[in-house]
């Protein structure tokens, strides 16, 4: 399938997706938004892909909603319908049984940081600009800000951002711990791409229940996460891949993990 509004490119297990309104800034309309959750559907479906990169250009990454379809939400329900929408895309991202990174160059505002925050690794140029402007417009960000950034920074520092609506650097939001690492710009893909064969080379099926353990813990009390925990440990023992590793620690030589 084509797609009019990113690019899409394999290297080995790893999908890369880049976002491609150049004339926009890569904001993000209803139709680039369609786009993605239909790559991360396909994703979702391949075997073959374990983890996917999501890139912008030099110097955007995402500036957000496009303000031209802001422009026209007229009603409560308009404005409530647009936010689901955002969520609901990045919800695919975090629900992933695959590893997301955003690989993050210039500005990533609005929308565009929302979209780094879905995501399971966040590598950033360090001149990267991140921020929440949309008080500026006389809004709030609909694609999960209000919720995420007080759980990731504290709400003394996320209320800092979303009130004053002023961006950060890169090398600040490494420092609050927004983001994994903050580089030079020219070695932002390039950190994102190594990573990607880091995780390649671990279990699919590991990596999925602890991505889901961890997403499940931030919504329930301890022994319930606790619980969660043990059920995913159950599950894995089952697999091929539980026995692979064990099996390679004793022989002392690297497992090959296949995801069964």
């Amino acid at each position: 399938m084509s797609y009019q509004n990113l690019l899409l490119t394999r290297e080995d297990a790893t999908l890369i997706i880049t976002l491609n309104r150049p004339a926009q800034m890569n904001a993000l309309d209803m139709a680039l938004l369609d786009e993605l959750s239909q790559v991360l559907r396909e994703a979702q479906g391949n075997a073959e892909v374990r983890n996917l990169i999501i890139a912008g250009s030099e110097k955007f990454f995402c500036v957000g909603a496009d303000i031209s379809e802001v422009n026209k939400i007229n009603s409560a329900f308009a404005g409530y319908r647009f936010s689901k929408n955002f969520q609901r895309c990045f919800a695919q991202i975090e629900e992933l049984d695959k590893i997301a990174i955003a690989a993050v160059r210039g500005y990533a505002l609005g929308g565009g940081l929302e979209l780094m925050l879905a995501c399971d690794f966040r590598i950033v140029a360090d001149d990267a600009q991140l921020g929440v402007p949309e008080v500026n417009l006389g809004a709030l960000p609909g694609g999960g800000g209000t919720a995420k950034l007080p759980r990731l920074i504290g709400s003394l520092q996320a209320k800092e951002l979303l009130l004053l609506g002023e961006p950060i650097s890169g090398q600040v939001a490494a420092q609050l711990g927004m983001v994994n690492k903050a580089v030079p710009a020219t070695e932002v893909l390039s950190e994102a791409k190594a990573l990607a064969r880091k995780l390649a080379q671990r279990s699919p099926l590991a990596l999925q229940v602890i991505k889901s353990a961890v997403r499940e813990s931030m919504n329930v009390d301890l022994n319930s996460a606790l619980e969660f925990e043990a059920r995913g440990l159950g599950f894995l023992a089952t697999s091929e891949d539980f026995k692979e590793g064990t099996a390679a620690f004793l022989q002392r030589r690297r497992p090959t993990f296949k995801g069964l």
